[in-house]
């Protein structure tokens, strides 16, 4: 199935000026978990992602118990960019410190349908996994 997600100006880490910062809840249906390519876990969950905005840094919660094997509970981004379908909060997107943290995301996208949040991912380097959710 092709996804038609709304399109952002690719903006790196606000290179081309800044970028509004938004909170949200993300109330969710589904989610997939996925490990080297493959979906290793993934169902139906009735939850809500929480995330504010403080001192200028995205702060997120997930209070799932499907989930929350695989990622924190509770972590933030401080860097937002844009890139073509997808506004994208990183912690670290040049990879300056080169660190990782286990199950803490390095990256969150955030993806829009007609100016909707119509689904959120998670990347995780350590390890290697990618924890999306679906409306």
């Amino acid at each position: 199935m092709t996804e038609n997600w709304d399109n952002f100006p690719t903006n790196i880490d606000e290179s081309l000026g800044p970028i509004a910062r938004k909170p949200f809840n993300f109330p969710y249906t589904r989610f997939e978990v996925w490990h080297e390519g493959a979906c290793i876990k993934s169902g139906p969950s009735n939850n809500t992602i929480q995330a504010n905005i403080i001192d200028n840094q995205l702060h997120v919660s997930i209070h799932d118990s499907n989930v929350n094997e695989v990622i924190k509970m509770d972590f933030s981004f401080g860097e937002i960019s844009t890139i073509n379908n997808r506004v994208l909060w990183s912690k670290d997107i040049m990879n300056v410190s080169g660190r990782t943290e286990t199950f803490n995301p390095d990256l969150s996208s955030l993806f829009y349908q007609k100016g909707r949040l119509a689904k959120v991912t998670f990347t995780i380097h350590d390890p290697n996994l990618l924890v999306e959710f679906y409306q």
